[in-house]
């Protein structure tokens, strides 16, 4: 059955920036639907088990931006007991459990009265000269319905509505990022993984690659702590196909990564502190590198680099250049201290249509400025000023 309606505002994609472009254009007044492939609201933070909240922090801990990415912070430390900052090497995150991520953002998404349509995905785009018109959705069930839109704002992560308006304004990097899967150990030992123990984890983690004891993909794994006691989280390098999108790609990459989830699982439980340990939860695999819009501006890693500003900054950004290399590891490069870029508007604007925009993963920016800009808290910024500016001109 095809149903017809109109909004004002149609976002696509309920993870970080999407959940702050519907709550942002909620409050401008808008008529709001968020489209979400799962059934539940909360991106990969939900859904990938991200535990650790980058871009919410400047580098001595203060809150880089107001607004949105603020209030996320305190509602996330109001609402988890174990939430709490912490510092990483030089930078600061909030480590939160990702399942009370999901159920504070889900209802401050009710609270803000946007209109959550789950488990459905956009099937088509009607586009007229340099607008789009509306959207064409299917939900779980197979039921359609067509959807004019005044504004949209692609949070998709992977540009999956710019791809159907216009495939000439999605760009696919040949040299693509890894994706990772991330699981969580249960029954750790408390100091299992105080200083050193673990950077010598990590070291064996290699060193059981690099002697076939463990697959090679291993090696670059990462163990961190979790936000309650007696648990760590395990984070695996997924080397991207081109062909990730294919269904049955996407499932031959999830069940390679599981199969490395339950070696590094054995691996650590002969270890000192992990010798009652067990698998608790196993996130979906997170994709960093999914396409990449063709919008106004460009952002360069060179605008990272030299902490940019712009006059239409839509959000500011301290992360450092963390790039994922499927073969060699985390390629880190840090800001310098003190200081912060700004993302231009002109980045999250499809060049060519009037009312489209993209916000989070896949924003108009060189690789290695997307590996710094990807974060949550930049994502949040990057979805409320996309909100607020689709809100704004919805009419136009």
């Amino acid at each position: 059955m095809t149903q017809a309606s109109s909004v004002d505002v149609v976002v696509v994609g309920a993870g970080a920036a999407g959940m702050a472009a519907a709550i942002a254009a909620a409050r401008q007044g808008a008529e709001v639907l968020l489209v979400e492939k799962h059934r539940a609201s909360g991106g990969t933070v939900a859904h990938g088990l991200i535990h650790t909240l980058g871009g919410l922090y400047d580098d001595e801990g203060g809150y880089l931006n107001p607004g949105l990415p603020q209030e996320l912070a305190e509602r996330l430390l109001k609402a988890d007991s174990n939430a709490r900052p912490r510092k990483i090497g030089k930078i600061w995150v909030l480590s939160v459990e990702p399942g009370i991520y999901g159920q504070v953002t889900a209802d401050w998404l009710l609270e803000a009265g946007v209109r959550v349509l789950g488990g459905a995905v956009v099937d088509r785009v009607q586009a007229a000269g340099e607008r789009i018109e509306a959207l064409e959705l299917r939900d779980h069930a197979g039921d359609t319905r067509r959807v004019r839109a005044g504004a949209v704002i692609d949070c998709s992560g992977s540009a999956e509505v710019v791809r159907l308006a216009d495939q000439q304004r999605v760009v696919e990097e040949e040299d693509r990022a890894a994706a990772g899967l991330i699981f969580q150990v249960e029954h750790v030992e408390r100091d299992a993984l105080v200083f050193p123990r673990n950077i010598e984890i990590l070291r064996g983690l290699r060193r059981a690659a690099e002697q076939g004891r463990l697959p090679e993909a291993c090696a670059n794994a990462w163990v961190d702590v979790g936000v309650k006691e007696q648990e760590a989280y395990v984070k695996l390098f997924v080397p991207m196909g081109a062909q990730w999108r294919q269904p049955a790609e996407f499932e031959r990459m999830t069940a390679m990564a599981r199969s490395w989830r339950d070696a590094v699982l054995a691996h650590l439980q002969t270890l000192p502190g992990f010798g009652a340990a067990t698998l608790g939860l196993t996130g979906e695999i997170g994709i960093r590198d999914g396409g990449r819009i063709v919008g106004e501006y460009l952002l360069t890693v060179d605008d990272v680099r030299n902490a940019r500003g712009f006059p239409d900054a839509a959000c500011r950004c301290n992360w450092p250049i963390e790039y994922w290399h499927p073969q060699t590891g985390v390629e880190l490069e840090y800001l310098p201290a003190g200081r912060y870029y700004e993302i231009p508007l002109r980045a999250l604007r499809v060049k060519g249509y009037a009312n489209l925009w993209a916000a989070g993963k896949c924003l108009s920016a060189e690789p290695r400025a997307r590996a710094s800009a990807r974060v949550v808290g930049c994502c949040w910024g990057m979805g409320e000023a996309a909100g607020i500016r689709a809100a704004q001109a919805r009419k136009g």
